[in-house]
C-alpha cells in the first residue's frame, strides 16, 4: 500500500472512529437472558476486518464487545476475517482487543478467515498461507487458552458444541481447502454430540455452495469441490446441526434469492454479513450486523442487532424448532 493512500485511509478511518465513539447506548431493553428456559447464549459477528495501522476497525472491534457485554452471553463467536491482510502485529491485536474487551467469564469461539490466511501474503513480508495457519494457532492458544496444535478443533461452551475449521490452503487466497483428517474429525465430532435432539454448531468462514443466494449473489464464492460436497454430506447425516459463516458481505436478505437463514437437507444455515467492510445485499447493507443466539431444549433462536446502532432488527430473527 503506497503510503499516500494509507495517509488517506487512515485520515477517514480517524473520521469514522470519531463518528463512532459518540453513538449512544440504547435500546437493549427487550432482551431477556433471565429466560429460565435458556440454556446458551452466544453473540455472533463476521468480519470485523481489523488494520494495525487504521483506528477505525480496532475502535468498532471494541464497540461490538462492549455492546455483546451488556447481554452477559456465555461465548461469543467471531467467524472469521479477524483483520485485513493477516499480518502477524494485527492478528495479535484482534486477540488482545478481544480478551481486554469481553467480561470476565465469556467463551472466545474464534475461528480464521481468508483474509487471515490466503490473503496473509499480501501483507508486509509475504507470510504464506501454512505460516499464517500456524501464528493463528499459536495466538489461539497464547491468548484464549485453546491447547490446540490442529487446524480443527472443539469448543464446549454449557455442555454445547462448537466445531471450528480453518483453511488448510498452501497457497489459495479465497477458497479453503481442508484434509481427509479435517473431514473425519467433523465427522466424529457431529456423530459424538448431535445426540438426543443436542444442536451442534460447525463454524466456517466460507459457506458451502448453493446456500444464502451464492449462485445469484456471489457466483463461485462458496466452498470448491470436493470438499463441498464432503461437507454437505457429513451435516446432512446429523439432525440439529446448524452451520455458522461469513464471508459473502451480503448484508440481511429474507428474499428466498438471497436468504440470510436457510435449511438444506435438515441442515440449517446462517450467514453472517460483514461487521465493517461493504455489505451488498437488496435489504439490509449497514454495517454493525450480527446475531445474538439462544438455545433452549426445544429450538435455537438468532435475533439481529446492529452492535453499532444498539439496536434490533426483528424482521431477521428465526427460531428453529429442535428434532
Amino acid at each position: 500500500m503506497s503510503n499516500v493512500v494509507l495517509i488517506i485511509q487512515q485520515f477517514f478511518s480517524v473520521i469514522l472512529s470519531a463518528i463512532l465513539a459518540f453513538i449512544p447506548f440504547s435500546g437493549s431493553a427487550s432482551f431477556e437472558k433471565e429466560d429460565e428456559n435458556t440454556r446458551l447464549t452466544v453473540a455472533i459477528v463476521s468480519d470485523v476486518h481489523i488494520d494495525d495501522r487504521l483506528p477505525i476497525g480496532k475502535l468498532a472491534l471494541k464497540s461490538i464487545y462492549r455492546d455483546m457485554n451488556k447481554f452477559d452471553p456465555d461465548a461469543v463467536a467471531v467467524l472469521g476475517d479477524l483483520t485485513n491482510y493477516g499480518d502477524y502485529k494485527t492478528t495479535e491485536k484482534f486477540f488482545k482487543i478481544t480478551v481486554d474487551t469481553l467480561d470476565e467469564g465469556i467463551q472466545p469461539v474464534i475461528i480464521s478467515g481468508n483474509h487471515d490466511i490466503g490473503h496473509a501474503k499480501e501483507a508486509d513480508g509475504e507470510r504464506m498461507n501454512q505460516e499464517a495457519l500456524a501464528d493463528f494457532i499459536d495466538l489461539c492458544n497464547k491468548y484464549l487458552d485453546y491447547g490446540i496444535d490442529k487446524p480443527a478443533y472443539t469448543i464446549e461452551v454449557n455442555g454445547y458444541h462448537f466445531i471450528c475449521i480453518n483453511d488448510e490452503s498452501v497457497d489459495n487466497w479465497d477458497h479453503p481447502e481442508y484434509s481427509d483428517e479435517t473431514l473425519s474429525f467433523i465427522d466424529s465430532e457431529l456423530a459424538k454430540y448431535a445426540v438426543n435432539g443436542m444442536p451442534v454448531f460447525v463454524c466456517m468462514h466460507v459457506p458451502v455452495s448453493d446456500v444464502h443466494g451464492e449462485e445469484n449473489f456471489y457466483e463461485g464464492g462458496g466452498l470448491e469441490e470436493p470438499w463441498d460436497t464432503q461437507i454437505k454430506t457429513i451435516m446432512e447425516k446429523y439432525d440439529n446441526v446448524f452451520c455458522l459463516s461469513g464471508h459473502f458481505h451480503k448484508g440481511l436478505s429474507n428474499d428466498i434469492s438471497n436468504p440470510t437463514y436457510v435449511t438444506v437437507n435438515g441442515v440449517h444455515y446462517l450467514n453472517l454479513p460483514s461487521s465493517l467492510m461493504p455489505n451488498w445485499p437488496k435489504d439490509i447493507a449497514i454495517n454493525g450486523l450480527g446475531f445474538i443466539m439462544t438455545v433452549t431444549d426445544t429450538a435455537v433462536t438468532f435475533r439481529c442487532r446492529n452492535y453499532y446502532m444498539h439496536n434490533w432488527y426483528s424482521v431477521f430473527d428465526y427460531t428453529t424448532p429442535l428434532v
